[in-house]
């Protein structure tokens, strides 16, 4: 057992050892410069600063916009920032607290894949599919070009989630599953459409389909109960957006070409195809086979420009880019890598793992390293005021003129001469007093976003919020006025932050009885 398990630890060494030249393009001082790598460092320190005054869970980003405001954490994927937050707390800079964590995430994925194949595979094949998980030229771009730290977390989780279904562990594959569906919206929808297949097979193969059925019903209740805190808002508030209007990318431009694909992957999918059709892969031994191929095949077909005509009826304001579908491909073809190799006598297992492994690489080599790097001070970050979406997507629809400039003041008396005492002004509270001769429109230079709430002298009072600009205004009477402006959550937002509390409740409650609990 020890022999066996020491074993098992040498395995995972060589997987984490094989996967350092990719974080090494990372240990570069400055910033890789991607297509959103410098928008999640800016979108990361404007939730930091709503956080850390008082704002959680974090939804509108009161910096952003020119200073006058952006619900972004509302909609996308808040996961990487929450996570990000003790790493800033010990003291490292925005820029490098996402660089450490884009480093973690590639060593998870690299480590939760082995762990995933070892359940399925022999050590030798587990690696190989494990280095094929890490370095498929897609994942890559990911890191180094495009820069969308979600997407590299979300393929962090994704290994780990199967490996829970492997496991039959009803405790981490809750927490697996909230985790996914915080880290990035569309390829939580895509896994998912991988993730719920694997499970129904699972049942079906399974003797206690009962006994089974029951767990997997409780893990992805859990999860998605965990998660509802971002999930419900995200949806529910869309509504208030512009989003549904917005033709965010053109499909013509994001198709994948052989390099992203990679020719390993091409190679690897050709000769299980064949090894399936001779015989010497049993289908009824691995009985994922079938499933891992045709996701293999059809998520390489969507991501290439063979599937345009299709993309009429695909949901591509959501998907936005066909590319993204070789999301998929990278862990069904990694475990296709795995079978290939575990089939084979010792000898040629070995040798066709080295092929396998240079090809790898070989496929790998032009996306190991950014183009270039921004070495830019963090102040420039931390200061920055970009909405940090491609087309302002998630503004609020009333808002008819974006603001282009900063404004000069948080509050002004914009029909009067009467001064404004600004007491406190911060991303989530504006309180002032000012007297007035006759009564006015004030105006506090924040963008209305439902959660935005206004107190004068004690009592709530209507926001008006039909101004070109979509401005928070309010009605003040002739005299003293003391006017609280607070951001809370809404009704929705508190139902979904009370559904997570009560499922994040109900998971402590499994583990403190989980002996007594049969699922």
């Amino acid at each position: 057992m020890l022999k066996k398990l020491n074993k098992n630890v040498l395995f995972i060494l060589l997987a984490l050892i094989l996967t350092i030249p990719v974080v090494i393009g990372l240990l570069h001082p400055g910033f890789p410069l991607t297509d959103d790598g410098s928008w999640m460092v800016i979108r990361f320190s404007a939730f930091y600063e709503a956080l850390r005054n008082g704002q959680f869970p974090v939804r509108f980003l009161t910096r952003l916009n020119n200073g006058y405001g952006y619900p972004v954490a509302d909609f996308l994927y808040p996961l990487f920032m929450y996570l990000a937050v003790p790493i800033h707390v010990l003291g490292i800079n925005f820029v490098n607290t996402i660089k450490v964590l884009l480093v973690l995430c590639i060593f998870s994925s690299s480590l939760f894949a082995f762990l995933w194949l070892r359940k399925l595979f022999d050590n030798f094949a587990s690696l190989v599919g494990a280095v094929f998980y890490t370095l498929f030229p897609y994942h890559l771009f990911d890191i180094y070009q495009r820069g969308s730290v979600g997407e590299i977390l979300s393929l962090s989780i994704l290994p780990f989630i199967l490996w829970q279904i492997e496991r039959r562990s009803l405790i981490w594959l809750s927490v697996g599953i909230a985790l996914l569906l915080t880290a990035h919206n569309t390829l939580a929808v895509l896994f998912l459409s991988l993730i719920i297949p694997y499970v129904l097979l699972k049942i079906f193969v399974a003797k206690d389909k009962g006994s089974i059925w029951r767990f997997y019903l409780a893990a992805l209740s859990l999860g998605f109960g965990m998660s509802a805190f971002f999930w419900i808002p995200a949806i529910f508030d869309l509504q208030y957006t512009v989003f549904s209007k917005t033709e965010i990318s053109s499909i013509n431009s994001y198709f994948a070409d052989f390099g992203l694909i990679g020719a390993a992957s091409v190679l690897v999918t050709l000769f299980v195809v064949v090894f399936m059709c001779s015989g010497k892969i049993n289908i009824k031994k691995h009985k994922l086979t079938i499933l891992m191929l045709v996701f293999a095949i059809i998520s390489i077909f969507l991501a290439s420009q063979l599937s345009e005509a299709l993309w009429k009826f695909l949901p591509s304001s959501f998907i936005q880019f066909p590319f993204r579908f070789l999301s998929l491909a990278i862990p069904s073809t990694a475990f296709l890598t795995a079978l290939l190799i575990s089939v084979l006598l010792r000898k040629k297992k070995v040798v066709m793992g080295v092929i396998l492994l240079v090809l790898i690489f070989s496929s790998a080599a032009p996306y190991l390293t950014p183009k270039a790097y921004q070495d830019l001070p963090d102040s420039l970050y931390s200061t920055n005021q970009d909405t940090t979406t491609v087309k302002n997507e998630y503004m609020p629809k009333w808002v008819r003129q974006i603001p282009v400039t900063m404004s000069i003041t948080k509050v002004q008396n914009i029909q009067g001469s009467e001064s404004i005492l600004l007491l406190q002004s911060t991303p989530n509270k504006i309180l002032f007093e000012t007297y007035l001769t006759q009564q006015r429109i004030i105006q506090i230079n924040v963008i209305y976003f439902p959660g935005w709430q206004a107190f004068v002298n004690g009592k709530q009072t209507e926001i008006l919020y039909n101004n070109p600009n979509g401005l928070i205004n309010l009605r003040l009477e002739k005299g003293a006025n003391n006017v609280r402006v607070i951001f809370r959550e809404t009704p929705v937002r508190v139902f979904s932050d009370l559904v997570s509390l009560i499922s994040i409740g109900s998971l402590f409650l499994i583990i403190f009885l989980r002996k007594r609990i049969k699922i």
